[in-house]
């Protein structure tokens, strides 16, 4: 087994020579040389420095940028008051949808109800014309005309200030009655006396025997008969005072029942006139295109009447005569975004011009907006170059809006540092 094991050869020739030998100089220096390079990259790469890149859309406007006038309806355009690069005043009606209504009648309408104020009396006696065509603002009107007429009709027949008219000269006649009772009651109560002195007289002397029984009793009589009377003369003055009191307590409540109906036509009148508002209203946002605010007008595609609109088109557009600077408007994404401050570098590529030929816009951030809307992307104000001269020294033609992508240049940071940062993530996060 052994001389076996001795015939097996354990190493060749070439193997042999190649242990044999030592390295030769060129592989000792080369990994010097290629240690020496490595060290040279790591430190070369402290200096070295380069800064990330965050794009993102963007919008070049200006600080009063055009507003659009948006259709809120479909149809066909009915009316054009105005022109196109006409200039224009916040309220001025550029054009009208088509609608049933005849807008002259709704524009009449609608100055009339600006003098018109529910809460004054003297405003019902306005008259407003009944023959109005104004489509779906028609029920709100007619419901306002029935309003305006019970509240009229209330103020001019006065139906309950002559109930208390009537109420109140019935009183007056029940004041004169009782006066005439007290007056009667003051006469009895003299005659009560006498009869009663007579009765005493003679029951004196018919106690002493001088006159006779039946003399007595007359006298008695006459005395009764005189006490009976002044009671159902007493009667008679406390239903009259009961009268008297219920005659008031019915003015009293007829004032309320006048009150409560007052205010209840009052309301009612409120309602249907806010109504009409609110009706009036929706027409104007579904049928009118409103200048929003001062400046020159433009079309878009659409400048004659009878022609087609769909919901939410951008028909017309209002520029301001004094659109201020021209500044960006990046939606910055919620990723990244802690690294974009103000007076940072932000390079623009203009959708349209390719930046190949045309270059960049250069500009810097100049505010951040401090929390994200909806979407979850933050708004960042860029300021550029007024005259939008690009890298390549070409001025770019600006009609109100152009559209890009930014890039915004973060802090720099070093090759070694990029480098090391998974290393010190994964130090800190596990040891």
């Amino acid at each position: 087994m052994k001389d076996s094991e001795r015939e097996i050869e354990l190493r060749s020739e070439e193997v042999q020579e190649i242990l044999a030998r030592p390295p030769h100089a060129l592989v000792r220096w080369g990994i010097t040389v290629f240690f020496v390079v490595l060290a040279f990259f790591f430190i070369g790469g402290c200096f070295f420095k380069y800064p990330d890149v965050v794009s993102a859309p963007v919008t070049i406007t200006t600080e009063h940028p055009p507003i659009w006038m948006v259709a809120r309806g479909s149809g066909k355009i009915k009316e054009v008051y105005r022109k196109d690069r006409d200039s224009v005043w916040a309220g001025n009606i550029i054009a009208v949808l088509e609608n049933p209504a005849v807008t002259e009648d709704v524009l009449r309408l609608k100055r009339q109800l600006a003098s018109f104020n529910p809460a004054d009396s003297g405003a019902c006696t306005g008259l407003f014309p009944e023959k109005l065509s104004l489509g779906s603002i028609q029920n709100a009107y007619a419901s306002f005309l029935k309003s305006l007429t019970d509240c009229r009709n209330f103020l001019s027949l006065n139906l309950y200030e002559q109930k208390m008219e009537a109420t109140r000269r019935e009183l007056q006649e029940y004041r004169n009655y009782i006066a005439h009772l007290n007056r009667q009651a003051e006469l009895d109560e003299e005659q009560v006396r006498i009869a009663s002195t007579v009765h005493n007289r003679e029951k004196k002397l018919f106690d002493e025997g001088l006159t006779a029984q039946s003399e007595y009793e007359e006298a008695k009589q006459a005395f009764l008969n005189k006490q009976q009377g002044r009671e159902q003369l007493m009667t008679s003055l406390s239903s009259a005072r009961i009268q008297e009191a219920q005659l008031q307590q019915s003015i009293i409540e007829t004032q309320m029942e006048r009150s409560r109906e007052c205010n209840n036509l009052n309301i009612a009148l409120k309602t249907a006139y806010n109504e009409l508002l609110v009706s009036i209203n929706d027409w104007e946002l579904t049928c009118l295109f409103v200048s929003p605010a001062s400046g020159i007008l433009s079309y878009n595609h659409v400048w004659q009447k009878n022609q087609d609109v769909g919901s939410g088109d951008r028909v017309f557009s209002v520029v301001a005569k004094d659109p201020g600077s021209i500044i960006g408007k990046i939606r910055l994404p919620a990723g990244g975004s802690g690294k974009v401050t103000p007076g940072q570098r932000v390079n623009i590529s203009v959708t349209g011009y390719p930046y190949m030929e045309f270059g960049f816009l250069t500009g810097e951030v100049t505010s951040v907006s401090l929390l994200a809307d909806e979407e979850s992307t933050y708004t960042v104000t860029v300021g550029l170059p007024q005259d939008l001269c690009t890298s390549y020294g070409k001025k770019l033609e600006f009609k109100g809006e152009l559209t890009g992508t930014a890039e915004v240049m973060t802090d720099q940071r070093s090759v070694t540092g990029r480098l090391m940062s998974p290393l010190r993530y994964l130090w800190e996060k596990y040891l």
